[in-house]
């Protein structure tokens, strides 16, 4: 392949040289079709002009080329599907290079600001067979929240985490969350990397949509994700870019953000860079939820993120993009005690990664399209636990967990653990014809960890972390149908996950000895997702899927000795379905729409974390069943005023019959499982107005949303008496975004939690209560 590129690229070098002669005595035409509102690039858009019959549809980032004019005037019909058509007066003379950027106006269906128009990538997306939710740009747009604020409104989606900014977040789809929910960035894997990268990292105005896939998760993800899947889109900018952004937030909490992009249209050549800069103390005041009544300040929660990334693409190079990236990433976070004072324990992490992305339509045959990509990772992280002395609430010293220091777990700790990350994915779609297609996936992920802790095995008088290799590899292959009138459409989709692991693991008790460690398991998933447009207003969905979740690197070998090993750890695997229709309705003020999903779910050898006297562990729960419902409407109520409500219930159910490993009849079959909420709701109402009071090229935005959580146990309810509550919380934010010159310059407020009501996540962990943010973004285009 590689020799056949050199050589294409030569051949291409020869005929520019003899071309370059008879193109002096000719005009051409160059330029970009974008949209006249946020500049993006209309991938596919036309111009035509009919004088000449000569026309070129729009690339990847909306270039077009008309090469070999007679000099002359012309007239140039630009057109796109979904927009109004433009007609361009162009006078060419003899030699010379005519340059255009075209701006085409969207024939908008308003949804509350929400771009609708027939074949926006949100609006073909929702159109699938299987059940997803699209956050679209427009929603993003301009946005002061983070994106757990944003997904946390969305219908059948939770966030479960344990402080403030770069805690631990999990989603929850559906109420089955943590590695079981899949979480992608431009379609790659991040499930693995949770100590470098965490969702709320990614700054909203880095994101041009956000894909909420709940059941069946297409096969074009890879990974072994079950119950559902978020993947957020970066955004693509146009040819010459630059986005610089500052919030400032409560508790000394800042934000940078920084991106600039740059076109050169004659080689086909793109260059872009970008990065993010995080800092916050963290330090609210919260009541503890050990020690009724202690008013606990948070003073070792700070967090410190900062991330860089390089890009160059090509798309003149045989392929029609090719992509190279360089990213890092590095971050510092303090330890903050719940149960227990900690003082000193913090962790740090970083990351660098090289990326190479090729696509090409019609790779070896019509109709056949290539998507590859590969990346080389290198990530270290660290966790310093070396105190000598440890602090009650009153700040009185004791000693510490062991005579060689310590704050947390039985032994002091300054680990090293190094991995090497190798990811490859394969994405072959064939469209055999307008109503049939078939797509091969494959994805590959190779992890080598080197973990070091002399502290620890010092401590403990023998080594307690091992190297390990892992490989994982998941096949799919999916063939959709669509109807001729489109009103059915079926995919139908199998998998093939294979992995294995080769390590040591340590026995903890008796003689210590090591135990060596060698997996290789293989499964198989199928799933169908069937959509039928009933009339063009009313559509239903049926999906079922069979899936595989095969166990992380952490979840089989730990980390030595906090977390033990679990080397006979079984995959989970799940049964789920999904009922749904979609109502859109066109109304005088623009959109009105309902969505209802019957929804449920079986989960065999679920995965668990559980503590005893010393550690952690996973471990294979058993089985677990939830059935649920979720609705959602929304409306343009007024040609400026947009509102939304959605509600989910979600009745999840320990089904086991026996105690583990037992005859013992088991005390919680059939009730609810703890520490999940099972009833939630939100709200919201925005006002939007273009020129408010008269002021040319401005916009303005007011908005407020409203959540709500009905009380849930973190324990199974074995009696009525049970006080392990997680309280019932009701929270309202405000905000205010307004854009100016056209959206060069915009400023944005946010009022968190008006009302200051004490809020609670999981484990009654305690929440922020009112808080406040203002951004000030600058755009250039």
């Amino acid at each position: 392949m590689k020799h056949k590129i050199l050589f294409t690229l030569s051949i291409l070098q020869v005929c520019l040289c003899m071309a370059l002669p008879s193109w002096a005595q000719t005009a051409r035409i160059t330029g970009v079709i974008i949209d006249a509102k946020n500049e993006e690039p209309l991938i596919g858009a036309s111009i035509y002009i009919e004088q000449l019959k000569r026309g070129d549809a729009a690339g990847q980032n909306g270039e077009f080329t008309l090469n070999g004019l007679a000099a002359g005037s012309y007239e140039a019909a630009i057109s796109y599907m979904g927009y109004h058509t433009q007609h361009e007066r162009i006078t060419l003379r003899e030699g010379e290079t005519k340059k255009l950027i075209v701006r085409l106006k969207a024939e908008t269906q308003s949804l509350g600001e929400i771009t609708v128009t027939a074949k926006s990538e949100a609006r073909k997306l929702r159109e699938q067979a299987m059940p997803v939710t699209v956050l679209s740009a427009a929603q993003l747009a301009g946005s002061v929240s983070d994106v757990t604020d944003i997904l946390s409104k969305t219908m059948g989606v939770t966030i479960r985490t344990q402080g403030g900014v770069g805690s631990a977040s999990r989603l929850s789809v559906r109420g089955l969350e943590g590695k079981r929910i899949g979480f992608f960035i431009d379609d790659a894997p991040m499930n693995e990397h949770s100590d470098f990268i965490d969702i709320n990292d990614i700054p909203i105005s880095l994101i041009d949509r956000i894909e909420i896939y709940k059941g069946v998760v297409p096969a074009k993800f890879g990974g072994s994700a079950m119950g559902g899947a978020v993947n957020v889109v970066l955004r693509e900018y146009p040819p010459r870019y630059l986005d610089v952004s500052y919030a400032m937030e409560s508790f000394n909490t800042h934000k940078a953000t920084a991106v600039v992009k740059r076109n050169l249209p004659e080689p086909g050549i793109e260059f872009g860079g970008g990065g993010f800069y995080t800092y916050s103390d963290n330090n609210y005041t919260m009541e503890s939820p050990y020690h009724k009544g202690l008013i606990i300040q948070r003073d070792h929660d700070r967090f410190e993120a900062i991330a860089g990334a390089l890009g160059i693409k090509a798309r003149k190079w045989y392929f029609d993009e090719l992509k190279i990236t360089l990213e890092g990433i590095k971050n510092r976070k303090q330890i903050q005690g719940i149960f227990a004072n900690i003082q000193h324990a913090h962790s740090k992490s970083m990351a660098g990664v090289m990326e190479t992305e090729l696509k090409k339509k019609d790779f070896l045959a019509a109709g056949l399209d290539l998507d590859f990509s590969g990346a080389a990772a290198f990530t270290r992280f660290n966790y310093i636990d070396t105190a000598m002395h440890r602090y009650n609430w009153q700040m009185e010293p004791y000693v510490p967990v062991h005579p060689l220091g310590g704050e947390t777990g039985i032994a002091p700790s300054n680990s090293t653990i190094d991995k090497i990350h190798i990811v490859t994915k394969l994405n072959l779609n064939y469209i055999l014809s307008e109503r049939h297609a078939f797509n091969l996936h494959i994805s590959q992920v190779y992890a080598h960890g080197n973990p070091v802790d002399t502290l620890k095995d010092r401590a403990l008088g023998y080594k307690t972390n091992f190297d390990s290799k892992m490989n994982s590899l998941v096949a799919g292959v999916s063939y959709d149908y669509k109807s001729p009138d489109d009103h059915l459409l079926n995919s139908l989709t199998g998998k093939y996950y294979f992995y294995s692991m080769e390590t040591k693991l340590r026995e903890l008790t008796g003689s210590h000895k090591e135990i060596p460690v060698n997996l290789k398991k293989h499964y198989w998933g199928i799933s169908n997702a069937l959509r039928y447009r009933f009339t063009e207003e009313l559509m239903g969905k049926v999906s079922a899927a069979y899936e595989v979740r095969t166990p992380t690197e952490s979840e089989l070998i730990g980390d030595g000795y906090l977390v033990a090993p679990s080397g006979d750890l079984l995959p989970e695997r799940g049964m789920n379905m999904n009922i749904g229709a979609i109502w859109d309705k066109k109304v005088s003020h623009g959109m009105f729409q309902i969505e209802v999903n019957l929804f449920g779910n079986y989960l065999k050898d679920m995965v668990r974390q559980t503590r005893n006297i010393i550690q952690t562990q996973y471990e294979n729960f058993g089985e677990m069943r939830s059935l649920g419902v979720e609705s959602e409407v929304k409306a343009d109520m007024l040609s400026w005023l947009y509102g939304y409500a959605n509600i989910t219930f979600q009745d999840l159910r320990d089904t086991r019959k026996y105690e583990p490993d037992s005859e013992v009849p088991n005390p919680t079959r059939r009730l609810r499982m703890p520490n999940i909420p099972y009833l939630m709701a939100n709200g919201g109402l925005e006002f939007h107005k273009e020129n408010l009071f008269g002021v040319r090229n401005t916009n303005t935005r007011l908005f407020t949303d409203a959540s709500f959580v009905e009380e849930y146990f973190y324990d199974f309810e074995q009696s009525i008496y049970q006080e392990r509550r997680i309280p019932r919380s009701f929270r309202v934010d405000v905000g205010v975004e307004y854009s100016m010159f056209g959206g060069t310059l915009i400023v944005s407020g946010k009022l968190g939690n008006v009302t200051g009501a004490k809020l609670f996540s999981e484990f009654n962990y305690p929440l922020p209560g009112r808080t406040f943010s203002v951004r000030l973004r600058y755009v250039l285009k």
